[in-house]
């Protein structure tokens, strides 16, 4: 049986800025992430062998692989899942 994702709430702080409570992508530390299927690409068949398939719309984007830091972009988008891999696992989730 697949796994039930609820949204968190979103709400801003006194800038403005968003604020997401928690961290809803911890699950994420020590997977490959070669291992994670897009939204788009999972099917019915993967999320009954149990393969971890992100939520619509998010994405990753690794912030730093092998302790070298890539450039960001600067525009927020609430979708982008920030992470940080060492040899294609991932250490962190911002």
């Amino acid at each position: 049986m697949g796994k039930v994702f609820n949204m968190p709430k979103v709400q801003t702080d006194q800038y403005g800025k968003t604020v997401v409570q928690g961290n809803d992508f911890k699950y994420l530390i020590g997977m490959n992430i070669k291992d994670i299927i897009m939204f788009d690409d999972g099917t019915d068949e993967l999320l009954e062998q149990g393969v971890t398939i992100l939520p619509r719309h998010h994405y990753f984007f690794v912030g730093t692989v092998d302790g070298v830091h890539q450039f960001k972009p600067y525009e927020y988008d609430k979708y982008r899942i920030i992470v940080s891999t060492y040899k294609d696992i991932i250490v962190d989730v911002e």
